[in-house]
Parts: structure tokens; C-alpha cells; sequence
């Protein structure tokens, strides 16, 4: 199953989790109190005063309603991604198996599905890809401000426009922004045209390769330019996709099409 095939897979119970969420949470860190008190001990979450606790389930319980009701996969990765790393002591960090089989198990119960539900696989797909996303971000708190890490978005033809808009958004943040559009043909709208260069003064960097399709050049010139491990978007069709997830492995990509509506927190 695909990543927004499983993210939109767990739209279809959305409802119930805007109404059970808390449930969800509360009976998910029961079971870890319950099942793993040596390792909740490790990392401090025992020491953790009940109003801490309390806050903790009421975060979980509107990270959950906010996955079940995310169309789009860049805002949810930035929100989970950017905002779990500036944690010092992740729980789902240290022992993201953990975390995925007792909040699995927590939906389960709480929705009263079956074992071999296909939104369970849903969650397990999104969860695991999310989780690594964040653990292949995090060993940059060890080399200064994590925040800054640059951001690489990569635009396929008539998708420039939604990269444009992400790029709005990482250069408010301060992050040094870079675009890469692989395109058939020079953009004919002046509106993207004058944006760009606009853009640009704000000191963003625009690279574009005018190519028919996938190639070497292209694949090239995308391992040189994410040679910092730059966290990546990119929109396109979906061979598209493949083609930079494949040349940037094991780095994750962010896909769309999407349409950023937030700022990168910083």
C-alpha cells in the first residue's frame, strides 16, 4: 500500500477518532505504563507529573484526529516531523516498534476493528514511514541547529506551482531553499515567472533542466545539489516520484501534489 493510499485509507475513520481520540491516548499510555515501565523509566516519562501526563494524552489524542483528517502528506509530515525532533527525550524515537504496536492496538480496540483490518495497515504504513522520516532528521541535533536544515524542493512540468508555494513558506522560516524543476518545456506563466525572481532576491536558489523525461543529467544533478541532506519535497506524477525517491535513497522524500497552507516551524 502507498503512503497517501494509507493516509487517505485512515480518513475513512475519522469520524470516530474525532470522538474517541482521547480514548485512543489515554488507553495507549496505560498499556506502555502497564507493558514497559523499565523503558518509560529510561527516558524520564515516569518522573513525569500527572498534569505533564494529562498534556501528553490530550497532544496524542489531536495528533491522531489530525492524521485521520490530513489530505495532504507534506503538512502532515511537517508537523509531526519538524515538531517530534525538537523533542530532547522521544518516546516514539527511542522505541518506534513500541510505540507502533500498542497505538495499533489502542485503535483496535477503541474502533472495535478487527485484527486484519485494513486501516490498521494504514496506520502501521504511515506511522513507519513517518518515524523514519524523523530518525533520519534527528541526528542533526548533534551537529548544531537542526532547524536551519535546508529544504530541497523538486517540481516535475505544470507542478512548480505548489513547490512555489512550499518555498514561500521554508524561506519565512529561514531555512536555506533550493528548487529543482525538470520541465519539457520553458514555464510560460509570467505570474510563476515574476514569483520566481521575486524569490530569488529573497535569496532562494532555482535550478531548472529542461528534459522530456527522467535522465541522467537530471539524476545527477539531484545527487549533487542534495549532497547536505536537504529535507526534500517533491511533486510530481508518480514515476516522478519514484525516480527522486530511488536516486535519494536512503534520504526520505516528502511527496505530494500538495499545497502548503502553514508555516515550517522553526
Amino acid at each position: 500500500m502507498h503512503f497517501d493510499q494509507a493516509l487517505h485509507l485512515l480518513q475513512s475513520v475519522g469520524p470516530e477518532v474525532d470522538q474517541k481520540g482521547l480514548r485512543i491516548a489515554s488507553r495507549f499510555y496505560r498499556q506502555l505504563e502497564t507493558k514497559y515501565s523499565a523503558e518509560l523509566q529510561e527516558i524520564g516519562h515516569l518522573e513525569l507529573p500527572s498534569q505533564s501526563m494529562e498534556l501528553r494524552i490530550l497532544r496524542l489524542g489531536q495528533l491522531l484526529k489530525h492524521i485521520t483528517n490530513q489530505h495532504e502528506s507534506s503538512e502532515l509530515f511537517k508537523m509531526v516531523l519538524l515538531n517530534e525532533i525538537n523533542q530532547t527525550k522521544s518516546f516514539i524515537l527511542t522505541y518506534p516498534e513500541i510505540v507502533s504496536r500498542e497505538i495499533i492496538e489502542a485503535v483496535r480496540i477503541e474502533l472495535k476493528l478487527a485484527p486484519t483490518a485494513p486501516v490498521l495497515e494504514a496506520w502501521r504504513i504511515v506511522h513507519h514511514h513517518l518515524v523514519e522520516t524523523c530518525r533520519h532528521f534527528c541526528k542533526y541535533k548533534q551537529q548544531g541547529d537542526w532547524t536551519q536544515l535546508n529544504v530541497l524542493l523538486v517540481a516535475e512540468s505544470h507542478h512548480l506551482g505548489a513547490i512555489i508555494d512550499e518555498a514561500k513558506y521554508a524561506l519565512m522560516s529561514g531555512r536555506k531553499t533550493t528548487i529543482l524543476h525538470v520541465r519539457p518545456t520553458k514555464p510560460s506563466s509570467r505570474d510563476l515567472v515574476a514569483t520566481l525572481n521575486l524569490l530569488t532576491k529573497q535569496g532562494l536558489v532555482f535550478h531548472s533542466i529542461q528534459s522530456e523525461g527522467w535522465d541522467m543529467e537530471v539524476e545527477t544533478f539531484l545527487e549533487l545539489i542534495s549532497i547536505d541532506d536537504p529535507i526534500v519535497f517533491v511533486s510530481g506524477s508518480g514515476r516522478f516520484i519514484t525516480e527522486v525517491q530511488r536516486t535519494l535513497d536512503p534520504l526520505p522524500v516528502i511527496f505530494g501534489p500538495f499545497v502548503a497552507d502553514g508555516v515550517l516551524p522553526s
